[in-house]
């Protein structure tokens, strides 16, 4: 079969089409009308001679060639966007966009530091963020629908390639009502659990805290599990108890707020890194970044300088 017009607008649509599900806000996503995105659909699947989504159901479904189409439509697009990486990088040039994934835990208090710094730096760099939880965002790392993670490692994935960026202290944030108020640093063996407010299911922050500590033992009468560490902090500030936060939650405070409680040496701590998949070519970019980030956080927190790593998985 010749095809004499399919082009690479007509891909990105159909990928736009996969990811949404629904021609209302696939159209939103690529910035064009719905009906715009219909006909060039329809052109495409006249093209190919084949029907590509199932239009019969609620929700938009790729038919059997379809999903095959569009596995190979991703790997058309990325190769062509790895193309214009490639000259980019030879021209020394940051353009173009980038797509940055950030989990729940350090984006209130990273994208702050480097979202505006980086884009007045580079005016002609589009920077796109999103917060995902962490093991969505590895999977969009690897299927090339993100350019840089950062996310908490190690991951021991052998598609990724990983570059250490932060080691920050977990730190006790503790009610003036609770017992462990009284104490001038913590233990892990003075965490019993009792009291202790946790993130929800999901969030690898929380998987490191009941590392640290005993497993809660339901002291409470009442259970509430918050996506953010700020609802803890108020939270323990209002109420009894305790929970664990990351040294960038509290840095306004650390050594000013006696709520705030480091650990005994070895302090343990959460290694933050930048993560792109290893075919990523645009290391000027990432060597930006992260220096950008290191030039606003205070230097004991840079990689290479703990003994304690809390895993995340």
């Amino acid at each position: 079969m010749y095809l004499r017009t399919v082009n690479l607008q007509q891909l990105e649509y159909l990928l736009a089409l996969d990811t949404h599900r629904q021609f209302v806000s696939a159209a939103g996503s690529c910035h064009v009308t719905q009906p715009a995105l219909s006909m060039q659909l329809q052109k495409l699947e006249e093209e190919l001679g084949v029907l590509l989504f199932d239009r019969k159901k609620k929700r938009l479904e790729p038919t059997a060639v379809g999903v095959k189409v569009i596995q190979q439509a991703r790997h058309v697009l990325r190769e062509v966007q790895l193309l214009r990486e490639v000259v980019q990088v030879e021209k020394g040039e940051l353009v173009g966009e980038v797509r940055l994934g950030i989990i729940p835990t350090l984006a209130p208090y990273l994208v702050p530091l480097f979202l505006v710094p980086l884009a007045e730096r580079h005016p002609q760099l589009r920077v796109r963020v999103e917060e995902l939880q962490s093991e969505e965002l590895v999977s969009r790392l690897k299927a090339h629908q993100l350019d840089i993670g950062l996310l908490i490692t190690p991951l021991d994935d052998g598609q990724l390639r990983e570059v250490p960026l932060l080691e920050e202290p977990f730190l006790g944030y503790v009610s003036v009502s609770h017992p462990l108020y009284a104490h001038a640093t913590l233990r892990p063996t003075d965490l019993s659990g009792a009291g202790l407010w946790l993130l929800q299911q999901g969030h690898c922050f929380r998987n490191q805290v009941l590392t640290i500590c005993a497993p809660p033992d339901g002291v409470h009468p009442y259970s509430y599990e918050s996506g953010s560490i700020e609802t803890l902090k108020e939270l323990v500030r209002r109420n009894n108890g305790y929970t664990l936060v990351p040294e960038l939650s509290v840095l306004g405070e650390a050594g000013d707020n006696p709520m705030v409680k480091r650990f005994e040496a070895p302090e343990p701590v959460r290694e933050v890194s930048l993560v792109v998949h290893h075919g990523f070519v645009r290391t000027q970019l990432l060597t930006n970044l992260r220096q950008l980030i290191l030039e606003q956080v205070p230097e004991r927190l840079h990689a290479g300088r703990a003994t304690q790593k809390i895993k995340w998985q």
